[in-house]
């Protein structure tokens, strides 16, 4: 199989992919890699699932597709769907069953994720009243991410009302 040469990754067998989709599907696999450490096998599934034609793909399809194992597309599925980035149907065979990503795929994954923002940075205010009198070091890493959440949580609402109106200027 051989390795990526700018990345030292696996290099992948994709028979059933173009060149191009092979470039993107491996591009999306080694950003998932290094920024979240997901493997490559399973990042390469979510790189089909953004450009996949069809845009349903079976397990089945998958794994010929992508030369990845069953057991990655599972993964997959159980870390993507609750999250509402992947949306699964199951099929009347057994326990095959399909999945997509549908033009809500990408906002639900962010807007989950910037809506549990700014209880975290409730939580690290708690924390900074609860620890007041703790040690220089202690309190100023305290409040350096203190900081940090609590911009992110009055700044997220304004990135997501801009999306939304960049959203509906689209269409």
């Amino acid at each position: 199989m051989g390795t990526d040469p700018t990345s030292g990754a696996p290099a992948a067998e994709l028979p059933g992919l173009t060149d191009a989709e092979r470039i993107i599907v491996d591009g999306v696999a080694e950003y998932y890699w290094q920024n979240d450490g997901m493997p490559h096998e399973r990042g390469r599934v979510i790189g089909w699932l953004i450009v996949s034609d069809p845009v349903e793909q079976t397990t089945a399809e998958l794994t010929a597709r992508l030369g990845t194992t069953r057991a990655a597309i599972d993964r997959v599925a159980d870390q993507l769907v609750p999250a509402g980035v992947v949306f699964r149907r199951d099929l009347p065979d057994g326990d095959e069953y399909a999945l997509y990503m549908n033009d809500e795929s990408w906002p639900n994954a962010v807007l989950e994720v910037f809506a549990n923002i700014p209880d975290f940075a409730t939580i690290l205010q708690d924390a900074q009243q609860v620890l007041a009198d703790s040690p220089a070091e202690r309190r100023e890493r305290l409040d350096r991410t203190e900081h940090l959440f609590g911009f992110l949580a009055r700044e997220v609402p304004a990135v997501v009302a801009g999306h939304a109106q960049d959203g509906s200027a689209a269409q």
